[in-house]
This record gives C-alpha cells, sequence and structure tokens, in this order.
C-alpha cells in the first residue's frame, strides 16, 4: 500500500526539519526593521536564486519575488511573508534555545514565513509535485509601517497587468485562519505654544501639559465594543532642555477596526477631544496621517477557494474546525482591499512579538510548513 501525498509532505519535512531550523536561527540573526531591511532583501534575493526560482526580482524599495509555473494559463497565486521587524538594526540577535522554545526578537514576526517561500520550492521539487496554480513566492518589505511593500508590489502588478487570482499571507499564529482586514490610521497629533525658561512658567501654557491633558482625553474612547476598535498611542516627543518650557510635544496614534464607519467615529470622537483639551489649555492644535489601510471583509469567506483550502489543511493537521477571524492586520489587507481572494495563515507558535523578549515554539515550524505545502499542493 503506497503513502498518500500529504503523508509523504509529512516525511519530507520531518527529514528536513534540521536544515530548516539552521537557516530559521540563520536569518533571525539578520538584523532587519522597516526601511533597512536591505541585509535581508540581499540573504533572499541569493536563496530565491540558489533554489531556482524563475525570475529572480529586486524591485525598488526591496521586495524580492520569484516564481514557480504550474499550469500555463492556470490562475497565479502569491505566497508571501514580510522580512521586517520593529526592532533598531542594532538591537542584539542572539537566538537562544531553551525547554523547546528558541527566543529571538524576530522569532515569530515574521522570520520564519519568507524563510518557508523558499523550503515551499525546495519541497514542491523534492516531492515532484506541480501546482496546478502558478505560484509567486513574494518576501516583502516596510510591512510593520503601514504594509508598504505590499502595497507598493501590489499596485505595479496591477499597473502591468499581473494583478494575482489569490493571495496566501504568512503572518500570524499557526492555526490561525484570517480573511478579514483592519482599517488601520496611524496620526501624530501635535501641541505647540510659547516657549519660555522655568522661572516664567508658572501659570503659562506647555506643550507637555497640553499634550498629557489630551492624551488623558483620548484613552477614554478605548472600550470594549461591537464592531470592536483599537486605539494605541505608542510614542511620545518633543522639547529642548531641562530649563525651558516645552514649546511643541507630540504623540503617536495606531487606530484600528475592521469597520469603516467605527473607525471613522472613533477618530472624530478622539481628535474632538484632543484638540479641546489642547486648545482650552493654551495651546495650538495639529494632527498629521502618517498612514492609512483601507479595512475590507470578503462576502461568503469560508466558500473562497483559498480560504477553503486552508480550513480543509488545518482539518487534516488535527486542528478541527477553525474559526475565521476578520481582524487581520498583515499583507493580506492590501489584496483584500483589492478585490483579490486572500487568506492569511500563521506557521509558528510564538509570544510576545513585538518585544525583545519575544519567542517561538520550535517544532511549530515544521507543522507550519506541512500546512502550507499541503495547501499548495491542493490548490486546484
Amino acid at each position: 500500500m503506497g503513502f498518500s501525498i500529504d503523508e509523504t509532505i509529512a516525511a519530507y519535512v520531518d527529514e528536513n526539519n534540521e536544515a530548516m531550523r539552521k537557516e530559521w536561527l540563520e536569518v533571525m540573526s539578520i538584523p532587519g526593521k522597516s526601511r533597512q531591511e536591505q541585509q535581508r532583501t540581499a540573504w533572499f534575493e541569493a536563496k530565491f536564486r540558489e533554489v531556482g526560482l524563475d525570475g529572480v526580482t529586486v524591485d525598488d524599495i526591496g521586495n524580492v519575488w520569484g516564481s514557480m509555473e504550474g499550469n500555463p494559463g492556470k490562475e497565479t497565486v502569491v505566497v508571501t511573508g514580510h522580512m521586517d521587524s520593529v526592532f533598531a538594526n542594532d538591537t542584539p540577535l542572539n537566538p537562544k534555545i531553551e525547554d523547546g522554545w528558541v527566543y529571538c526578537p524576530g522569532a515569530g514576526d515574521d522570520v520564519p514565513a519568507p524563510l518557508a517561500l523558499t523550503w515551499l520550492k525546495r519541497g514542491l521539487d523534492s516531492l515532484g509535485v506541480t501546482p496546478a496554480c502558478n505560484v509567486l513566492f513574494l518576501a516583502t518589505v516596510q510591512e510593520e509601517i503601514g504594509l508598504r511593500g505590499m502595497k507598493h508590489y501590489l499596485t505595479n502588478a496591477v499597473k502591468t497587468g499581473r494583478k494575482p487570482d489569490m493571495l496566501i499571507a504568512v503572518d500570524g499564529q499557526l492555526g490561525d485562519v484570517v480573511t478579514g482586514g483592519l482599517g488601520i490610521d496611524w496620526y501624530k497629533v501635535y501641541a505647540n505654544t510659547q516657549a519660555g525658561h522655568t522661572l516664567k512658567s508658572t501659570g503659562k501654557p506647555s506643550a507637555v501639559k497640553s499634550l498629557a491633558l489630551a492624551i488623558t482625553e483620548a484613552y477614554k474612547f478605548q472600550a470594549e465594543q461591537e464592531p470592536p476598535v483599537f486605539l494605541n498611542l505608542g510614542v511620545i516627543g518633543g522639547g529642548t532642555t531641562e530649563n525651558a518650557v516645552c514649546e511643541e510635544a507630540w504623540v503617536t496614534l495606531d487606530m484600528r477596526s475592521p469597520d469603516v464607519d467605527a473607525l471613522k467615529t472613533l477618530e472624530d470622537n478622539v481628535f474632538a477631544a484632543m484638540e479641546k483639551a489642547i486648545v482650552d489649555s493654551g495651546a495650538a492644535f495639529r494632527k498629521e496621517q502618517l498612514s492609512n489601510i483601507v479595512a475590507g471583509q470578503q462576502p461568503d469567506a469560508a466558500n473562497l477557494k483559498v480560504v477553503h483550502t486552508a480550513l480543509g489543511v488545518l482539518k487534516d493537521l488535527g486542528y478541527g474546525d477553525v474559526p475565521l477571524k476578520n481582524t487581520g492586520a498583515t499583507d493580506g489587507n492590501i489584496s483584500i482591499s483589492m478585490g483579490i481572494p486572500t487568506v492569511s495563515v500563521g506557521i509558528v507558535q510564538s509570544e510576545n512579538a513585538h518585544s525583545t523578549k519575544e519567542r517561538s515554539k520550535l517544532d511549530s515550524f515544521a507543522i507550519g510548513m506541512k500546512q502550507l505545502l499541503m495547501m499548495l499542493e491542493r490548490l486546484k
């Protein structure tokens, strides 16, 4: 009795687990802050060529891609993972393995995803599997600062008649199936007033005081609701020296919702409250938009071919009936907004993303690889 293709895929991944793990640790050690991903871009360009992808290309902002022809004339699916991280390039990147986990900034978000693209090509070749779809493997940059790499790639692809038929974004937790995109708006709010000496500050306006009052007001709108909204004031700056009244202070805002109207209501309320607090305390209010990603949902998502395939694979891997999530914040948001059938799936089990304490379960990468190989083999 012969082996099924699923059993053959599982055997291939298990046989190559150590080699995959070695490269995972290698890429983990390469710095890749958004807009400074050049070392990772070079690594992936070389690896894409090494594994035999066709038409390997690096675009003008650092995205890397290459293709594998399935059946000419058939649909094209893009499989993508982002190379960038949130950590400064001088952050120590020394992977440490302990109790079945690997500890390193970026261990899960999203180093294993673009690496998986190279092993997908190796695996399909080794198994003698020709996907029914044509496959484009895409490693993106600048995902962490507004999905800019994916937006750049897809905008150009549409302009040049290369719009894909489906997209698989590899990001998030292993076992998740995400079919909707959060609307994500980033802003910077400023408070400005007259500078002066500490000895002349009593009773006078200060940008720091005005901004503090505004921040307190903004957080009054951070509450559980349906549709959900999310609010985070992440970075604060301003001032020149200890003994001068602060002339300008600022804070960044990250506001999100899967619902367009709920996000607009949140923003209107937050900015009205912040402006009132700043102006009433004697300062001038100003806001600047840093990034905008439109929310997007896919009607009848479970019946999309790419989603249905992901659900079936995870069920066969022992995850049962996986619920769909509609609050994604991955490169898939961009393709959803362009009407491209999209699913986001994770490849590792990880914790503490965007933290120097980030860690990923070592044995989860092999499960994630089986998932992706099975998806491409079944996507007909």
